[in-house]
């Protein structure tokens, strides 16, 4: 018996009680009590423990080995497959928003001053939530997006987007809607690869609008014309000591004007 507890990653303890009641008994036993277990077993005892880490009760088990069919395994198998599968593409989404949070904080790390420049992107999907200008109640927002995205899509973060052509007629905080970067290939509207200008700012909220002042600046430099939306996006909001460490991305499809 120690021979095969030890084999198996577990203490004699275990097995008697697997033994006393009724789960996985010794191959045979001695006349003063020894358990033994055959070869045979080592399997069958992998294939327990299988079906109790799908979370199988001991009396389940029990019960699909007391009365052997393919088809009642067959069937058990088939919905825990579906369980692993829903497990897997949830950790597939969590692994997606995690490498995306560290990415993020390491542009925050990297950034000394606010910083412009054009940078040009692969194609991002985005699912949004079109807004009244007048609706921006944070607690509000929450509750809309809790409602229709996944925990992994929020976990993305919430961001915020403007049409630039409120930009250009100077409402830079009347904002067209609220949105995330989609956790999921398939979810959301594409924004088109192409040149963007970016800014990476440093501050809180009430600074922003002087950054699009600076953006229209910078474009009008460069002879740059801003295209569809702006998107805000804060880089490391579950990273702050104070409000003025925020660090806000805004991006901005951009067309290059003719000479």
């Amino acid at each position: 018996m120690a021979q095969f507890a030890a084999l198996h990653g577990i203490n004699k303890r275990t097995l008697h009680y697997y033994d006393d009641i009724g789960l996985f008994s010794p191959a045979y036993r001695t006349a003063s009590g020894y358990r033994y277990y055959a070869p045979r077993q080592n399997i069958e005892f992998e294939y327990i423990t299988m079906l109790k880490n799908l979370g199988l009760s001991n009396q389940e088990i029990i019960s699909c080995r007391s009365d052997p069919s393919s088809s009642k395994l067959e069937g058990l198998f088939a919905r825990n497959l579906d369980t692993i599968d829903a497990r897997i593409r949830s950790l597939q989404r969590t692994r997606t928003v995690l490498r995306t949070l560290r990415r993020r904080l390491d542009a925050c790390r990297r950034l000394t001053h606010s910083e412009i420049q054009v940078v040009t992107l692969p194609e991002t999907r985005v699912v949004r939530i079109p807004l009244d200008a007048n609706q921006f109640d944070l607690d509000q927002i929450y509750v809309t997006a809790r409602a229709r995205w996944s925990r992994e899509q929020l976990q993305m973060g919430i961001g915020a987007y403007i049409d630039v052509q409120r930009i250009y007629d100077g409402g830079r905080n009347r904002y067209s809607g609220v949105y995330s970067v989609a956790v999921d290939d398939e979810d959301g509207k594409p924004l088109p690869a192409g040149d963007y200008v970016q800014m990476l700012h440093r501050g809180n909220w009430s600074t922003l609008p002087d950054c699009y002042a600076q953006i229209l600046e910078y474009c009008t430099h460069h002879r740059l014309r801003l295209a569809g939306c702006a998107y805000e996006l804060g880089l490391n909001e579950f990273a702050l000591r104070s409000a003025d460490d925020y660090v806000t991305r805004i991006r901005i499809r951009v067309e290059r004007q003719q000479e």
